[in-house]
């Protein structure tokens, strides 16, 4: 019998066995949706940084050349431009570059420096939640608003203001960010 077991067991799983679904591990998937979240922002970034040459060139060629006007492009030139810039503040908090401080925090010397640098290290909480509440009312007024060229509300695009907001406090809490050693940067690392 313990023969035929270790053959069994030589040869791999059965026909029923090897039907049965893989197991997932909870975490591994959370951490799929991590790196999306990590990894998205950035993609909009670039994709924002690629487009926009593109179009302010060729609305400059065809004023240029008297060929056609796009109309269009300034307004498109400013979405984008927007969406760099607050997904660009989020994207800073993620890898510690958005508040630089050292300089001073570290020459503070005792309780008022670790007091400063925690001070620093709690910034982002209160940018992105300040981002969150003014930007959903920002959001609400653009509503009412239509980009002339567009013809479409510019609460849509807008909706970028609070969603960095959030990208920042979601990046100030996963643990981007040290709770202010002297001698280490924002980001946690060493000097």
């Amino acid at each position: 019998m313990a023969a035929e077991s270790s053959l069994i067991r030589a040869t791999g799983p059965g026909p029923l066995e090897a039907q049965a679904a893989p197991e997932r591990d909870l975490f591994a998937i959370s951490l799929d949706w991590r790196r999306w979240w990590t990894i998205l922002p950035e993609a909009v970034i670039l994709t924002c940084t690629g487009i926009m040459p593109l179009v302010v060139g060729a609305n400059v060629v065809s004023r240029y050349t008297d060929w056609y006007r796009i109309l269009w492009a300034e307004d498109v030139v400013k979405v984008l431009f927007l969406w760099i810039v607050f997904l660009g503040g989020a994207i800073a908090v993620k890898y510690g570059a958005h508040v630089r401080m050292g300089l001073v925090g570290d020459r503070i010397p005792g309780r008022a420096g670790v007091l400063l640098r925690q001070a620093i290290q709690f910034s982002p909480f209160v940018v992105g939640a300040i981002l969150v509440v003014l930007g959903v009312r920002f959001v609400e007024i653009s509503m009412r608003r239509e980009l002339p060229s567009l013809q479409i509300s510019a609460g849509y695009f807008t909706t970028i203001i609070p969603m960095s907001g959030a990208l920042m406090i979601l990046y100030a809490v996963t643990g981007r960010w040290n709770v202010c050693a002297p001698g280490t940067n924002t980001a946690g690392g060493e000097r």
